[in-house]
């Protein structure tokens, strides 16, 4: 019997976690422009493999974001983020990206300004 790396399984998780929502994000139908937008708690929490995955590509997508020199990680649910930001209002908002994703119940901002 082989054994797995605890890399390997994270890795694996990360990538099947993208992949399903990915997956569930092409099957929604686009909402009009001018609809209310709603966000839909998931029956469970994420796991913590998913809500790292889902919250570096929410700062990814962020244009002034996705530049800085940022690093997420996450244990119960709780998201540390640690790098460095030009300005405070770009740092809170990383903490406020962060904060929206499914699954995450506390961000702790490790991000030096400067």
């Amino acid at each position: 019997m082989r054994q797995t790396s605890t890399f390997a399984r994270l890795l694996t998780a990360t990538l099947m976690a993208g992949a399903a929502t990915a997956s569930f994000a092409a099957e929604q139908a686009p909402a009009p422009a001018d609809a209310p937008v709603q966000q839909v708690a998931q029956a469970q929490p994420a796991g913590d493999a998913a809500i790292t995955s889902q919250a570096q590509a929410a700062l990814q997508k962020d244009k002034d974001l996705q530049a800085l020199p940022l690093t997420v990680s996450t244990t119960g649910g709780v998201v540390v983020l640690k790098g460095v930001a030009p300005t405070a209002d770009l740092a809170q908002k990383a903490v406020l990206l962060v904060q929206a994703v499914s699954g995450v119940k506390e961000v702790r901002s490790e991000i030096k300004v400067g």
